[in-house]
């Protein structure tokens, strides 16, 4: 019924996805946040660049009279939301976050990211961090886990929830297992 603040999305320091042959998952969170209605969602990438486009253009003189891109309209964010992803659990039933830190403290970026999903078994961890913007203070540490036999997209259900939530991100989450189960991995974390 209210809003619970503020969130801004922010890449974690390793681009993990790429790895993976897949793109960002900003736009799937950012999806989950505006269906979720729980927090008001501001851009700091691409949107906050072209803001800064239009903002220059004010300052030479470009744009039409009467436009209104002057200072001090850009809302805070109250809290940051880092996706990140995790070790797997080697035993098939289930995660632990305590296993998953562990992936994430030990050995190289690279090995921790390797480790972190099984595309033979098709199952992901992942974290989300709920950042506080002005103590940054981390709030929240949510892991979800999705597997493949988690889930099954057969004739009906399956193609529309892919078309219109799956799709949006583009960057192989639609048409790769992998990416499918890292959404619902995402969604389960959220």
């Amino acid at each position: 019924q209210k809003k619970l603040g503020t969130i801004a999305i922010v890449e974690p320091d390793n681009n993990w996805w790429q790895g993976l042959g897949l793109g960002s998952p900003e736009a799937l969170i950012k999806h989950m946040v505006m269906k979720s209605g729980c927090f008001g969602l501001v851009d700091r990438n691409k949107g906050l660049q072209s803001r800064n486009l239009e903002r220059a253009l004010a300052d030479d003189g470009d744009l039409q009279g009467g436009s209104n891109i002057g200072r001090g309209q850009v809302k805070a964010a109250d809290y940051f939301i880092v996706p990140d992803i995790v070790s797997k659990n080697e035993r098939s039933g289930g995660g632990g976050l305590g296993g998953a830190l562990g992936g994430l403290l030990g050995g190289s970026t690279f090995g921790a990211i390797a480790g972190s999903v099984s595309v033979n078994k098709k199952e992901a961890n992942v974290l989300l961090t709920l950042v506080n913007s002005r103590t940054t203070e981390q709030e929240r540490m949510t892991e979800g886990y999705a597997r493949k036999s988690d889930w099954s997209f057969g004739a009906g259900g399956g193609a529309g929830w892919w078309g219109g939530f799956g799709g949006l991100a583009g960057g192989g989450y639609q048409n790769t297992d992998i990416g499918q189960v890292l959404v619902l991995a995402y969604l389960d974390a959220y």
